[in-house]
C-alpha cells in the first residue's frame, strides 16, 4: 500500500518513462562531431562524447538540458586542437572541471570557463535537426534541417520504459520534464499516453526549470497533492525535490548510484512501493 504521506506521481520522462539511451546521448555526440567541424572548422576525427561522458555530466545538478551538454562540450574544446581527439576533455578531465561549477547558471558558467566561441541557439538548432530528423523537423517545427540534412530523427530510436497507461496508476499523476511541448508529444506518443491532460505535464515551454522546486507546486495545484513520489535519473532531478522540500525522490538507472531508494526500471519502482 502507498505510504500515506504520497499524495500523487510525478515522473521525468528521459531514462525513467521512455529509454532514450539511444537518442540524446547520440544526439549530443552527433552535434559536438558536426557542430567541430561547422562551428570550429576542425577535423571530427578519433575519439569523440560517450556515455561515460554523459553520466558524468548528469551527476552535476544544472545540466538538465541535454542539448546544453553538446554546447558546452563544443565551448570547451574550442581551440584546445585542430582534431575532435585532441580538443574534446577526457571524462575526467570534465569530472573535475564540473567539481569547480557549484551552480546551476549553465550559460554562465561557460561563458566563464571558456568563453562565447560557439553559438549556443545554433547548437540547440543543430541538436533539434538530429533528434527530430527532417521529417518531424518540417512537421512539428515548420522547417527543414541546415545543419544535418536528411537526418532520420533519433526519437524514432526511443522505447517506452513502463507498460501501464496513466490512467491506471493508483495515484493522481502527472509529468515534471526538461523537454519542451514538441518533443514531450513524441515521448507521449511512444509510449501511448496521449491522452494525458496538458495540465499534467511541467516543461520547459512552462518556463520552470529543473531544478526548481516550481514543477511539483504547479502539479500539486492540478492534481490535489502535495507529497510526491518522484521518479527520476539525474542530479537535477533529485535537486528539484530536495528544494521542494516534500514527498520521496526514486532514483531510476545507473546514474545516481548513490541514491538511497534506486530501482533498475521505474516499473520495479512502482511494483516495490505501491503494490
Amino acid at each position: 500500500m502507498p505510504r500515506p504521506e504520497w499524495d500523487m506521481i510525478v515522473f521525468d520522462v528521459d531514462g525513467v518513462l521512455v529509454d532514450t539511451s539511444r537518442s540524446y546521448p547520440m544526439v549530443i555526440r552527433d552535434a559536438i562531431a558536426t557542430g567541430f567541424r561547422v562551428f570550429l572548422g576542425g577535423e571530427s576525427t578519433g575519439g569523440g562524447f560517450t556515455m561515460e561522458h554523459f553520466r558524468v555530466t548528469k551527476h552535476h545538478p544544472g545540466f538538465n538540458d541535454d542539448y546544453d551538454i553538446a554546447w558546452a562540450f563544443l565551448s570547451a574544446a574550442a581551440g584546445r586542437g585542430e582534431t575532435l581527439a585532441d580538443a574534446l576533455p577526457s571524462p575526467e578531465m570534465w569530472r573535475d572541471a564540473l567539481s569547480h561549477f557549484a551552480g546551476i547558471d549553465i550559460a554562465g558558467w561557460v561563458q566563464e570557463s571558456s568563453g562565447p566561441r560557439v553559438d549556443r541557439e545554433a547548437v540547440r538548432e543543430l541538436c533539434e535537426e538530429l533528434y527530430f530528423g527532417e521529417e518531424e523537423l518540417l512537421r512539428i517545427r515548420g522547417r527543414t534541417p541546415r545543419h544535418a540534412p536528411g537526418a532520420r530523427g533519433y526519437w524514432r530510436d526511443e522505447a517506452p520504459m513502463l507498460k501501464r497507461h496513466w490512467s491506471t496508476l493508483p495515484l493522481p499523476s502527472g509529468i515534471y520534464t526538461g523537454r519542451p511541448d514538441s518533443e514531450l508529444v513524441l515521448a507521449l506518443r511512444t509510449l501511448h499516453w496521449e491522452g494525458l491532460p496538458g495540465e499534467r505535464t511541467v516543461t520547459a515551454d512552462s518556463g520552470v526549470f529543473k531544478p526548481s522546486p516550481e514543477g511539483f507546486r504547479i502539479l500539486g495545484n492540478v492534481l490535489g497533492g502535495s507529497h510526491p513520489l518522484y521518479f527520476g535519473d539525474a542530479a537535477s532531478d533529485r535537486a528539484a525535490l530536495a528544494a521542494f522540500g516534500k514527498g520521496t525522490f526514486v532514483a531510476v538507472g545507473d546514474i545516481l548510484t548513490d541514491a538511497p531508494l534506486r530501482f533498475d526500471t521505474v516499473e520495479e519502482g512502482l511494483d516495490a512501493l505501491l503494490s
